[in-house]
């Protein structure tokens, strides 16, 4: 399995370059350049690039904001990486201080976020894999080496739609749960009629990185962790929160690509094959609900109905048969 190699300037000195750069960094990245503290403080864009005017990047990445619970002290503080997405520039330097690090055999147990974790910097067991990836690169970006490596908008990049808020659908502060849409809530049964709290990256308002209603126009990235994968062909009537409505957006995309491969032709359904909720987010915002054939729209048939066992399989292909110079550019 070869591994992608992503390219990007090592430095972004350029007026326009440094804009383009803000749009996509995560507000508490800017935060934490600025006050010290990824809660913060509110940075304009005029302070935006001056903070990155003479960073050299060598790592993108994300973080996991559902691994913490916002009003345990040290925990917004100290969240760990996403593991599903990291692009890094190559670098053996790193690499041998990652090495010495993990060799070293300094972590230290504990859910505090305090002294917990790696050096006892507080990335502890609150993280899911606070020993690997996820623990020991928040420690490292946050505290070795962030002039060099910078966290992005996760709704941008690595959006697996999930809420930027605790729901008080569970007391477990860790669960994740979307907002309820409008048509689903019921005020005279709890079951639907959960509300939404804090951010779980400490600030006041997190509106900007609530992925479950962030457009997919500007997605650049799609995470399917939480949505699960679309050759599943999950049951598409159980739809209750934002989060679902956004998954099927994500799973649309995934079958439209799909479709434009060449021999990918569509597979036969009638519109009337099944009877079901489709829902679509409208551009203020709220959804729109009717009955349909969710199958159809969504998954343009590919999926004949629920259920891994109904999914149509992507005809075969002869790589071998490829020139030994193609390329495949994204």
């Amino acid at each position: 399995c070869r591994p992608w190699i992503v390219g990007w300037p090592s430095r972004f000195g350029g007026k326009q370059a440094r804009k383009q750069l803000v749009k996509v960094v995560a507000p508490t990245d800017f935060n934490r350049r600025s006050s010290g503290h990824p809660s913060r403080g509110s940075v304009d864009e005029t302070r935006a690039q001056e903070l990155l005017s003479k960073i050299v990047v060598n790592a993108f990445y994300t973080k996991d904001y559902n691994m913490v619970q916002p009003r345990k002290q040290g925990h917004v503080e100290h969240v760990g990486v996403q593991g599903g997405f990291l692009v890094v520039r190559p670098s053996i330097l790193t690499y041998l201080k990652l090495r010495d690090m993990v060799y070293s055999g300094e972590f230290y147990s504990g859910h505090d976020g305090i002294t917990s974790g790696w050096f006892k910097s507080g990335y502890g067991a609150h993280i899911w894999g606070s020993m690997t990836i996820q623990g020991l690169l928040g420690h490292y970006f946050d505290h070795v080496d962030m002039e060099h490596s910078i966290e992005l908008n996760r709704c941008r990049y690595n959006n697996i739609a999930d809420n930027a808020r605790v729901s008080s659908f569970s007391k477990n502060a860790k669960f994740p749960r979307g907002t309820l849409i409008d048509q689903a809530r019921n005020s005279s049964d709890e079951r639907y009629n959960f509300k939404d709290s804090n951010c779980r990256d400490g600030r006041v308002n997190c509106d900007d990185v609530d992925c479950q209603r962030f457009p997919i126009e500007k997605t650049r990235l799609v995470h399917y962790t939480y949505c699960k994968s679309p050759t599943k062909c999950r049951d598409c009537n159980f739809m209750e929160t934002y989060k679902e409505v956004t998954c099927y957006a994500f799973i649309k995309e995934w079958f439209r690509a799909r479709s434009t491969l060449a021999g990918e032709d569509l597979p036969h359904m009638e519109d009337d094959a099944f009877n079901t909720n489709v829902q679509l987010m409208r551009e203020d915002g709220t959804v729109d609900v009717h009955q349909g054939n969710c199958y159809k729209e969504y998954t343009m048939g590919f999926c004949q109905g629920s259920g891994r066992n109904n999914y149509v399989s992507m005809k075969h292909r002869n790589m071998s048969l490829l020139q030994d110079d193609y390329t495949i550019i994204v």
